[in-house]
């Protein structure tokens, strides 16, 4: 059954940014491919590899001291390459790992704090990223 224009239209428009935000993911991780902990705290966000399963701020939830959680690091998935997993015959996948963490610091009293973690896949759309070269 053929597509009207409309619907064409609007595929196009979601290609197009998921290609561009993998696209920059994949420019980002150019620069330095061995990188498996991007740390920012209090700079830019994350580098997210699709506009997929972006978390929004009600999405993060406020430490147990009750302040809000903010980006800390993210842990790229080329740390995938460097655990071997497939060699464990046990698959694991993920397009990163995004670490939120207490805005007030409430756990530095040397002392664990929990912490939130947003896990976002790859794209079904996009390509993997080859984890190694």
């Amino acid at each position: 059954q053929a597509l009207d224009e409309e619907t064409l239209e609007a595929m196009a428009k979601h290609e197009t940014k998921e290609d561009k935000i993998f696209q920059t993911f994949k420019d980002r991780i150019t620069a330095e491919p061995e990188q498996i902990i991007r740390y920012c705290r209090g700079g830019e966000g994350p580098i997210w590899v699709s506009g997929e399963n972006i978390p929004e701020e009600k999405d993060i939830p406020n430490c147990s001291c009750g302040a809000k959680r903010v980006f800390e690091f993210q842990i790229m998935p080329q740390l995938l390459n460097h655990l071997k997993v497939d060699s464990l015959g046990e698959s694991i996948d993920w397009g990163t790992l995004v670490v939120y963490t207490c805005a007030e610091n409430c756990g530095a009293e040397n002392k664990y704090a929990e912490e939130f973690i947003w896990k976002q896949d790859f794209s079904i759309d996009s390509t993997e990223l080859p984890l190694s070269s």
